[in-house]
């Protein structure tokens, strides 16, 4: 009896130490799949930030490096928001320093919404995106009223 109970309990802890072992590799697979992603998008995004900033790509570069202590976000998140917000402000006429900073200002603007209203940083930076382009009832939810009467009665009182 005895020798049977010894025999099932070293079965039962070799299945453990298997289950575990698999569990361990996945989560080492896992982790290391998530990395490639995050190199390839790094890599992808930075054909963006190339494009929209040209010569300035190497200001938003170091910037984004310091995003995640600064703002919470990652620098692939910067360099995304950043490029995003830059395309925009290039295709309606800014150019320059002018559209870097504003760019830069921006994306951080996102983080500190995020942090201040309690919401995910995409869906702060869509509302922002959301009102650079036009559409006022995002920021709105939020109690920005980037509507022409409310430009204007802000506008008159300034």
């Amino acid at each position: 009896m005895n020798s049977g109970e010894s025999s099932v309990g070293g079965l039962l802890k070799n299945i453990i130490a298997m289950g575990a072992a698999y569990f361990s590799f996945q989560s080492l697979v896992s982790c290391i799949k998530n990395a490639v992603d995050y190199a390839s998008d790094l890599v992808e995004v930075q054909n963006v930030v190339d494009v929209t900033f040209g010569s300035m790509a190497n200001d938003i570069n170091k910037w984004s490096q310091t995003t995640s202590n600064a703002f919470g976000i990652s620098e692939l998140t910067a360099k995304q928001y950043s490029s995003t917000l830059g395309a925009m402000m290039k295709s309606g006429g800014l150019a320059g320093e002018t559209m870097r900073d504003m760019s830069i200002n921006m994306t951080q603007l996102a983080a500190d919404m995020a942090s201040f209203y309690n919401l995910d940083t995409d869906v702060a930076f869509d509302k922002i995106r959301s009102g650079l382009s036009g559409e006022t009832e995002p920021l709105k939810a939020i109690g920005i009223d980037m509507s022409v009467a409310g430009l204007e009665a802000y506008r008159m009182a300034q």
